[in-house]
């Protein structure tokens, strides 16, 4: 073999591997947990440890986006009106070691509830509006309070949506489920800013055309909105300016939702321990007297955030209380 076909050859076999390995986990979140992107253009910070790999759906489920079988089903008996709540999936350790803290419901970007004690509430989610995601949908929603919609859709590796699209999805999956009894969330949308690579606005700015195209009471109604905000990458910011962006956000939020409740079920600073534990401590009083902020949960429930070992972290007591 000649050294013109051996370099073509390596060359070749450089691209499969590279296309292999680096395949986007965050095109079904079965397989694992985005890694949350600020803005348009802007590198994605790490937000678990290398060592840990975060699996989107049940314990033991599929990770394709075909075939793939929901787990059982628990018992929801929780029936918490607290504002802090805990997101997990498969990867997480048993939530039992938060039953004595101030936790009072729990999330998994999926619409069946994973493990977790029955005493906390499970509020469903809907990631996106295909399959599997839209499967047995209006059943697995059946008997909760509060249903979140399609996660982060101003993100092409999340649920990817245009606002019209996203209106659409939701008055045909989302609305129907409405009642005196069930309220329905807007989609989760980033804390971006700007469009993103598909030319769609980012953040509140996709929050707001979603929330004015979507006002027909008897089509489209989103009871509360919903917010994901991430700090900047590790070691880049303080604690005060990732606190006053935080902040910031949920100002923002709060104009955006125009009178509806907030949620804010996923966010968290970055770099280490003591900065988090500080950032926390500056911000969840904040929320905590924010009456227009109903549930917050900070990301997430793995050893290595909110746990360690198993067991409760120094961070996860802070968060959890």
């Amino acid at each position: 073999m000649s050294w013109t076909h051996k370099i073509i050859l390596v060359f070749v076999l450089s691209f499969i591997l590279h296309t292999v390995t680096n395949a986007s986990p965050h095109a079904d979140p079965q397989r694992n947990r985005h890694r949350h992107r600020p803005a348009a253009g802007v590198v994605e910070p790490e937000v678990i440890p290398s060592t840990t790999t975060i699996v989107q759906g049940g314990r033991g489920a599929g990770g394709g986006s075909g075939g793939n079988s929901e787990p059982t089903a628990v018992p929801d008996t929780g029936t918490g009106t607290g504002k802090r709540g805990l997101a997990y999936n498969s990867s997480s350790p048993p939530l039992d070691v938060f039953s004595d803290t101030k936790i009072t419901w729990v999330h998994d970007w999926y619409s069946l509830r994973l493990d977790a004690p029955s005493g906390f509430e499970f509020v469903p989610t809907l990631w996106g509006d295909q399959p599997p995601h839209s499967d047995n949908w209006a059943q697995n929603a059946a008997g909760h309070e509060y249903l979140m919609s399609f996660n982060e859709p101003d993100i092409i590796s999340q649920a990817d949506m245009t606002v019209g699209d996203a209106v659409a999805a939701y008055s045909r999956l989302m609305f129907p489920l409405r009642s005196n009894n069930v309220k329905i969330g807007a989609p989760s949308v980033s804390s971006g800013s700007g469009n993103n690579e598909r030319g769609i606005p980012m953040g509140t700015a996709w929050l707001g055309q979603f929330l004015n195209q979507c006002n027909d009471p008897n089509t489209c109604v989103a009871d509360f909105v919903s917010g994901h905000w991430y700090g900047c990458p590790t070691g880049a910011c303080t604690v005060q300016a990732d606190v006053d962006s935080f902040t910031g956000y949920v100002s923002d939020l709060v104009a955006t939702a125009a009178g509806r409740d907030v949620w804010i079920p996923e966010f968290q600073r970055f770099g280490d321990v003591a900065g988090q534990m500080e950032f926390l401590e500056r911000v969840m009083p904040a929320l905590d007297g924010n009456d227009a902020v109903k549930r917050y949960a900070y990301f997430m429930v793995v050893d290595g955030i909110l746990t360690t070992n198993g067991r409760v972290s120094s961070l996860g007591k802070a968060f959890a209380g």
